[in-house]
């Protein structure tokens, strides 16, 4: 006879209810990945095995990580794993959880990496955070050389195993560095992108608490205006980057005025745009350098 209150489907439901109580967006997706964590499988195994019945060991860890949960900690750090552009990433409390919003950028580089190919084509990440961006990029682009830079060594220890856990041997080559600093001003990149912190520090308090309790508020503060970060790297890229090489930075919502007006006055590019992401939003800057 199961044991009812010890099955898998059973413990989903009652966390379910817990969550919605609790106002938490998406209570069952939430469950089932706690869950499938807990089995140490994925969510597909799960589908076919809720009638499974779990130790009491594994009740209690799995109620122990749903409390969290309640608790507003992000699921993607309960579990230590997250998914962008389809691939599997190792995740911390060192690092941004990726965000969709930012394969809009993966998507328009990764494109322009391809037509622009050349067996001597660098690429430079800077704030790599988990490495999401040039990961994604090398996965899907190989045999180009690619480099990411990141100020915090917790965020590039989590690159590491992310390139490891990607199966991207050599090909990224990590520095610690804030910002440009640690580089040589060399003109040597066909392509610069950017994940940097843009938001306003007097908004951070008024984020959801999965985000002003929980992720990295280095990896989010953009200063007074959000753009103390955004401006640095467009004032400062150009001194790294190929003539026809490309810029591409995130951007935060309705920032796009002040971004395209700051990089038009720089004669150093041209072709300044900004493009959507998929809810319509002004997300990534583009521009090529003169």
């Amino acid at each position: 006879m199961i044991k009812k209150h010890l099955t898998a489907k059973y413990l989903i439901d009652e966390s379910v209810f817990l969550m919605k109580q609790a106002g938490i967006e998406k209570p069952r997706l939430n469950a089932e990945l706690i869950m499938a964590h807990c089995m140490n499988k994925d969510r597909t195994y799960l589908y076919s095995n809720y009638n499974k019945v779990l130790t009491r060991i594994e009740a209690n860890y799995f109620k122990s990580l749903v409390r969290r949960r309640l608790k507003r900690e992000p699921v993607q750090y309960i579990v230590g794993e997250s998914e962008f552009m389809s691939l599997p990433f190792k995740i911390n409390r060192n690092v941004l959880i990726p965000r969709p919003e930012t394969e809009t950028l993966v998507e328009y580089a990764l494109n322009f990496c391809l037509e622009n190919r050349k067996k001597s084509f660098r690429v430079l990440d800077i704030g790599c955070g988990s490495g999401n961006i040039i990961i994604s990029i090398a996965k899907y682009a190989p045999k180009m050389t690619y480099v990411a830079t990141d100020i915090s060594k917790g965020a590039l220890r989590v690159t590491r195993e992310n390139r490891v856990l990607n199966r991207i041997k050599d090909s990224i080559h990590l520095i610690q560095s804030d910002g440009f600093s640690a580089l040589k001003k060399k003109r040597i990149f066909d392509a610069v992108l950017s994940n940097p912190p843009y938001i306003p520090k007097k908004e951070i308090k008024n984020l959801q608490p999965e985000v002003s309790e929980f992720e990295p508020e280095s990896a989010l503060c953009g200063g007074e205006d959000g753009l103390d970060h955004v401006r640095n790297i467009i004032d400062s890229a150009s001194s790294y980057m190929k003539k026809g090489g490309l810029l591409a930075v995130e951007i935060g919502f309705n920032q796009h005025k002040e971004v395209i007006k700051h990089i038009r006055q720089d004669n150093k590019y041209r072709d300044a745009k900004m493009i959507k992401d998929l809810s319509g939003i002004e997300r990534v800057l583009t521009a090529v350098r003169a």
